[in-house]
């Protein structure tokens, strides 16, 4: 379905977009070449690159089964701040695990280092909805969590998935770094009154493989296309604790969330930056 050919309703959820050259990295030359294969090649030869580069680090990466769920459990509520450690059910391991998949990361000893789960729904798109993603500390600085959100968008898109859909809190900045800056989801929803789940975006990523690959935020583009253009206009740039200014950008919906501005790159507190819908969905 071409943007065209959608109503403004599914255009304003955010489920077709791309971000502007202006603002994302350069593909590198094995990018350009398995974006040249069909899609089956694609996941293929894309799965076998993370899974190699997994195991440079004397790592290993495999599908969770059923016996996993207690170890699962316990990586988990070891891994979560402890107001949100009720959320997590081995029922709900259960159900991931059965109709969706999870990713497990272990060392050469079995010890469990990292995971991702997934489970499907199908409403007018067939959604892929992330849950769960967990990294050992000690695997910080490796692209783990970004290399396992990867996989799993293949994982999805390997049996017809359209849309990668998740819930995040909105300060969980390092995860919003990754998933929305290094894989290219893009923040479609605020919701702020949600009271068992707190302040929490919704964001998501087409699953084609263009998407996987050209959405992808370069800071330095970023700051560049600051210094050009026009706050108010061509941006917005919001700080991550205004949960005002955060509410009534989503509340008159002519501005998304497309990047995660760290605090280490710009020597302040972070903040969001915001692109105009139409220049999301019009390119």
């Amino acid at each position: 379905m071409s943007s065209r050919e959608m109503t403004m309703a599914e255009i304003g959820a955010g489920y077709i977009f791309t971000k502007p050259k202006s603002i994302c990295q350069k593909l590198n030359e094995w990018e350009k070449s398995i974006l040249l294969l069909d899609n089956h090649a694609f996941i293929k030869v894309y799965k076998e690159k993370i899974k190699e580069t997994i195991n440079s680090y004397g790592l290993s990466l495999r599908l969770a089964n059923l016996s996993d769920i207690e170890p699962v459990y316990d990586f988990i509520i070891s891994r979560f701040n402890k107001e949100y450690i009720d959320d997590v059910s081995k029922y709900d391991l259960f159900r991931f695990i059965e109709y969706g998949h999870g990713i497990i990361v272990e060392d050469s000893q079995n010890k469990m280092l990292g995971c991702l789960f997934e489970v499907g729904y199908e409403k007018k798109w067939k959604i892929s909805y992330s849950l769960r993603l967990g990294i050992d500390e000690t695997l910080k600085g490796k692209g783990l969590a970004k290399l396992l959100t990867v996989y799993s968008c293949l994982l999805a898109m390997e049996r017809g998935a359209q849309l990668k859909i998740g819930l995040i809190s909105i300060d969980n900045l390092a995860s919003l770094h990754i998933h929305v800056n290094q894989v290219g989801w893009l923040i479609d929803k605020f919701y702020y009154n949600l009271d068992s789940l707190g302040l929490s975006f919704e964001f998501s990523l087409p699953l084609t493989p263009e998407s996987l690959l050209r959405n992808r935020i370069d800071l330095n583009k970023v700051n560049t296309y600051i210094e050009e253009n026009v706050e108010g206009i061509d941006y917005l740039l919001i700080n991550y604790d205004d949960v005002e200014t955060i509410k009534s950008v989503y509340h008159n919906s002519e501005f998304k969330i497309a990047a995660i501005i760290t605090k280490d790159f710009k020597g302040d507190k972070p903040q969001f930056f915001a692109l105009p819908v139409k220049m999301l969905y019009t390119q």
